[in-house]
């Protein structure tokens, strides 16, 4: 190996100069590199009854926790805890403990203000004029459901009548077409001829040349087919027509009266379920809301008598709510832990107009938010009877200590 050249002292300091000016390029000074030592490790004693005072510091935090568990069991099972989230929703009335000089009721028949200037003579005698033995009754109004027609049950008939009044129409309507041909005013209709009756129709011409008169017969057959499914497609209804037949069918007069139902659901986590809740709504031509809440799922529905006896009957029979676990957004079986869901109908009535334009869904975060979209519309009433209902039936469940 041939030895490596010795380097002038002057080259190799320049050399380095160049070295540590390219390393300043690339070096942040903010950045302290600092050469790698190993820490001193140090004997660090605890001092004496440290473990102690974090241990009575743990049992003071779960003792507390446990008093704070049975306080609030005890609150459950005593209804105070229920009487306390019942007073937040109920409205405060004004009390005043000042006395009236005169109640409102008395400042009517009273001719002072004052208890102390009623005159000793009786009633009768200084009012003689206005009271009397004569008893007024009031007039009957008419209620404001009432429809202005008067309303009579259909009358079906049974399957028999309907095939003799059939049976007899037909007659009828042959027996004046066969009139009419009798007197001239219309021409006698062609044979009918079909391939089982062509000898008899037809007799000798089918004999001379049958495959000539089983052509001709054939397309009669053809023609009259034809003739059937060309009427049958005029008769068919178009896409618009069947839209609104079934529109027809569905919508209900609801300018009287409008039914309305609110149903409480504990859980709507369940999509193919909520899919179920809403679009039926909608496919029925019903307005309302669907409220969703941690705690209370409210749903309330307007419309009319049979579109509100099918969605009953959805909620409350068709939709497995007790399949369901609460928390998972599949069917659980039987035997799987957990709280089941439940649909209940709080409120079923009917109000003078709709409150809502539509069917919606909308989600609030706390109570004071769920109420105010429904006061919106005019209808906080409904989260107050739901809310109360939950608020009852969850200190029902508390079992007592």
């Amino acid at each position: 190996m041939a030895p490596l050249p010795d380097i002038p002292p002057g080259i190799l300091k320049e050399r380095e100069e160049e070295y540590e000016e390219e390393l300043l390029e690339f070096m942040d000074p903010r950045i302290s590199a600092r050469p790698a030592e190993r820490k001193k490790k140090m004997f660090n004693f605890h001092e004496k009854g440290e473990f102690e005072q974090l241990a009575n510091k743990q049992r003071a935090v779960a003792k507390l926790e446990r008093l704070q568990a049975e306080i609030s069991q005890a609150a459950k099972s005593t209804g105070i805890s229920s009487a306390v989230k019942l007073a937040m929703i109920t409205p405060a009335g004004k009390s005043s403990d000042d006395v009236p000089d005169i109640e409102w009721w008395d400042s009517i028949v009273l001719e002072s203000d004052s208890y102390d200037a009623i005159p000793d003579t009786s009633v009768e005698t200084r009012f003689k004029d206005t009271i009397s033995e004569l008893v007024e009754h009031p007039i009957k109004l008419k209620p404001p459901t009432d429809p202005m027609t008067p309303q009579y049950l259909k009358v079906y008939l049974t399957s028999k009548e309907r095939k003799k009044i059939r049976r007899q129409n037909r007659k009828e309507m042959q027996k004046e077409r066969t009139e009419m041909i009798r007197i001239g005013l219309a021409k006698a209709p062609a044979p009918k001829v079909k391939i089982s009756n062509l000898m008899r129709v037809l007799g000798s011409d089918a004999v001379q040349d049958p495959t000539k008169m089983e052509a001709h017969v054939r397309k009669q057959m053809a023609d009259r087919l034809k003739k059937h499914q060309q009427a049958n497609a005029e008769r068919k209804l178009t896409d618009e027509q069947k839209a609104a037949k079934k529109t027809k069918k569905i919508a209900e007069d609801t300018s009287l009266a409008v039914h309305v139902a609110v149903y409480r659901v504990k859980s709507l986590l369940h999509p193919a379920k909520k899919f179920k809740v809403e679009m039926n709504a909608k496919q029925l031509q019903m307005t309302g809301v669907i409220l969703l809440h941690k705690n209370i799922n409210l749903v309330v529905v307007e419309g009319g008598p049979k579109q509100q006896k099918f969605y009953k009957n959805l909620m409350l029979n068709r939709i497995k709510w007790e399949d369901e676990v609460i928390g998972q957004k599949k069917d659980a079986d039987k035997d799987a832990p957990g709280e089941r869901n439940s649909c209940q109908l709080i409120w079923e009535g009917q109000v003078k107009r709709r409150n809502f334009r539509d069917f919606s869904v909308v989600t609030a975060t706390i109570e004071k938010q769920a109420r105010d979209l429904l006061e919106k519309h005019n209808v906080a009433h409904y989260w107050d009877v739901a809310y109360s209902t939950t608020v009852l039936l969850d200190g029902q469940d508390a079992t007592p200590i």
